[in-house]
């Protein structure tokens, strides 16, 4: 479950839920406001419930995240500065997915769970359950956006995933947790309008061996210290800077 929690803000969870998951939706540039959906096991219709405002308020706070000093064997950023600001810029590298073509969320999830995953978190089993979860959470994306349940995506049809804020909760020399504030953007096609989601949960970084990793049991008990979660709200929003988040924008 806490493997799930982890990993789930990285794209999949975003749509299929989990007990700890917090979000927002919006397609289009209308909207009304609306409580969440509850968890379910599939992916959800999504429904207008949030637009940005009219008039852009600048972020008061804002981190350009290190980008990693190295390439792991899967192609990810790895290698991040010891520093809090690392830690954040991993959970940016690992919480960024893009699906399209022939690519799938099983295997952009198992690339992120080798990749950042603790290693004593690792194991065959937690694999198999990484992989099953985002085979479901494609399944249901697909029902979601009227697609092929399988086989490559048509022209223009896409799913990504990017980390935009966060806030943070504990910070030491080797131990990092943060609120971390998502934006999903799902489309069908050429043609088809994008669909958007703003995901909210609760990341944490262990250092280890020269370079940060997620880590289950951090995660835990960073929910345990947590205060009263923020309001999702995104960069532009005087909602962003009132629930303390901090803009994300990627370091040169």
């Amino acid at each position: 479950m806490m493997l799930a929690a982890v990993l789930g803000l990285t794209g999949y969870a975003a749509l299929v839920g989990n007990d700890s998951d917090s979000r927002v939706q919006h397609s289009g540039v209308a909207s009304t406001s609306s409580p969440a959906a509850p968890p379910t096991t599939t992916a959800p219709q999504l429904t207008p419930t949030y637009s940005a405002p009219p008039t852009w308020t600048e972020p008061e706070r804002w981190l350009a995240a290190p980008k990693g000093s190295r390439k792991a064997a899967s192609g990810r950023e790895t290698g991040f500065p010891a520093t809090a600001d690392g830690a954040i810029g991993m959970m940016v590298a690992a919480s960024a997915i893009s699906v399209e073509g022939s690519d799938t969320l099983a295997n952009q999830q198992l690339v992120v769970y080798s990749t950042y995953m603790l290693p004593a978190d690792q194991s065959p089993m937690a694999e198999a359950k990484v992989r099953q979860g985002a085979e479901r959470a494609d399944a249901g994306i697909r029902r979601a956006l009227g697609l092929p349940s399988t086989g490559p995506l048509p022209s223009g049809a896409f799913m990504r995933t990017t980390m935009i804020g966060f806030r943070p909760i504990q910070v030491t020399p080797t131990q990092v947790a943060a609120y971390v504030l998502v934006y999903v953007t799902n489309k069908g096609g050429e043609m088809v309008p994008e669909q958007t989601v703003y995901t909210m949960g609760i990341l944490a970084a262990v250092w280890q061996d020269g370079d940060w990793k997620l880590s289950g049991q951090a995660t835990k008990s960073a929910i345990a210290q947590a205060d009263q979660k923020p309001p999702i709200a995104a960069p532009g929003d005087a909602a962003f800077n009132a629930a303390g988040w901090t803009a994300i924008r990627q370091a040169s």
